[in-house]
């Protein structure tokens, strides 16, 4: 980076998986880093431990629970007070629930939208003139293969795509209204990737047989997702903006 000051960078969905890669590969006494959980605050803080002791960077943890409507606007008051400002975020939160439409509830769908539309919505609307001005803006998101494709197992994520499809057209409005501030917005899409925690739409035969069915063989390690959101971030990623960039393993070739 160029500009004098270091970015602030907030990672929602941070305490496991995809966000705590994100985490570590941002990780530096360069950066300023914001780390949401939703509710798991006991692996946030040991993160952020973990991070503070290696690295040296300055790190800041909040916990909402996104299905509170009230949650993310105390996290946007939270953030504002403790960093000031946001030039950077991956909106990361959320999770996929398998669900077809005879199984889907109005509970699911509202409690899907509201972890990873609505606020995502609230945070970039908080945020969004930061990033516009800020020397860096960037906006990544992170969406599913399940928007487009069930995938090699025959498992739907109704509520989950309804969620992560708003996030993907909040995220490309954000693109448009970034441009004219060289202010970047981008989407990736990971297939299915390796988990490191036991909740998982899948049974255990299910991601056992996964890895032999896709084109390259393997699941998608949460590293290699955190290693193109943390280029995305950067100088080099600068002139990419209002793309959704699958990481999917070939998953599209099926």
């Amino acid at each position: 980076m160029t500009a004098q000051r270091k970015p602030h960078i907030l990672i929602t969905g941070a305490a496991t998986g995809i966000g705590a890669a994100c985490a570590r590969k941002l990780a530096s006494p360069r950066n300023l880093l914001c780390l949401h959980t939703g509710t798991n605050e006991d692996g946030l803080a040991r993160l952020a431990e973990e991070l503070r002791s290696g690295t040296g960077g300055e790190i800041h943890c909040f916990t909402a629970d996104f299905t509170d409507a009230g949650a993310s606007l105390k996290l946007i008051d939270d953030i504002r007070k403790n960093a000031g400002h946001i030039d950077q975020m991956i909106l990361n939160a959320g999770y996929a629930e398998k669900s077809d439409f005879e199984h889907l509830s109005d509970t699911s769908l509202r409690q899907a939208l509201a972890v990873m539309a609505e606020s995502p919505a609230r945070l970039i609307s908080a945020f969004i003139e930061d990033i516009k001005h800020s020397p860096y803006g960037r906006i990544v998101s992170i969406s599913s293969f399940v928007t487009s494709s069930s995938g090699v197992t025959d498992a739907y994520f109704t509520a989950t795509a309804a969620a992560k499809g708003a996030l993907e057209a909040l995220t490309m409005n954000a693109a448009r209204q970034c441009k004219a501030h060289q202010a970047t917005a981008n989407i990736i899409s990971p297939g299915y990737t390796r988990k490191d925690s036991r909740k998982s739409a899948l049974t255990d035969a299910q991601w056992q047989n996964l890895s032999g069915r896709l084109p390259l063989g393997r699941l998608i390690e949460p590293d290699e997702i955190a290693s193109l959101a943390s280029f995305l971030l950067s100088e080099q990623g600068a002139m990419i903006t209002g793309q959704n960039i699958a990481v999917d393993s070939g998953l599209n070739l099926l």
